[in-house]
C-alpha cells in the first residue's frame, strides 16, 4: 500500500487540485486511499486510473454535500416561522447549522424541532441515552462556535461603517 501511495499520491492531489478547493482536493486524496485500502484486491496493476475514476467519484461526492448544505440553509432561511429567534430569521443560524456534519445537525434537530426528549433522540439514532448527551454537548459546541464564526461575519468591519 505505501509503494501504491508513493507511487500515485502527487497525481491524485493534481486531479483533485485542478477541480476543487485546497481543502476539498486533501479530503479526496484521503477518501481515494481509503477506497484503495478497502479494496485492495480489486486495484490493478495500472492503479493510475483505477485511483482517478475513485477521485474523480469523491469529487462528486463532496459536490453532491455541498449543495445538500446550501439547499439546507437556504430552506432553513426560507421556511422560518415568524416566531422563530432572530438568529434564524436573520439566517445566521441557519448558516452555522449547514456548516455543521449531518450527525451534528441530527443531534440538535431532533431536541430542538421535533421536540424529543434525550432518551427518545437516542432511540431515534440507536444509540445509549449517554452516548446522546455525549454527541449533544458536542454538537451544541460546535453550533455555538459556528455562530460566533456567522456572526463576525456578518458584522462590518470598522472601515466598512465610516464609509
Amino acid at each position: 500500500m505505501e509503494a501504491l501511495f508513493a507511487a500515485h499520491a502527487r497525481a491524485v492531489m493534481g486531479y483533485a487540485r485542478r477541480r476543487a478547493s485546497a481543502a476539498t482536493a486533501d479530503d479526496v486524496l484521503s477518501d481515494v486511499f481509503m477506497v484503495a485500502w478497502r479494496r485492495l484486491d480489486d486495484v490493478p496493476v495500472d492503479a493510475r486510473p483505477w485511483l482517478l475514476a475513485c477521485a474523480r467519484s469523491a469529487l462528486a461526492n463532496h459536490r453532491r454535500a455541498d449543495r445538500r448544505r446550501l439547499r439546507l440553509a437556504e430552506r432553513l432561511t426560507t421556511t422560518t416561522p415568524r416566531d422563530a429567534p432572530i438568529a434564524l430569521r436573520d439566517g445566521s443560524l441557519a448558516v452555522a447549522l449547514a456548516t455543521l456534519s449531518e450527525r451534528d445537525r441530527e443531534v440538535l434537530l431532533l431536541t430542538a424541532w421535533e421536540g424529543l426528549s434525550g432518551e427518545r433522540a437516542a432511540a431515534v439514532l440507536g444509540c445509549s441515552p449517554d452516548a446522546f448527551r455525549v454527541r449533544s454537548h458536542r454538537a451544541r459546541k460546535r453550533l455555538a462556535s459556528a455562530l460566533q464564526a456567522a456572526e463576525r461575519l456578518a458584522t462590518p468591519t470598522t472601515m466598512e461603517v465610516l464609509q
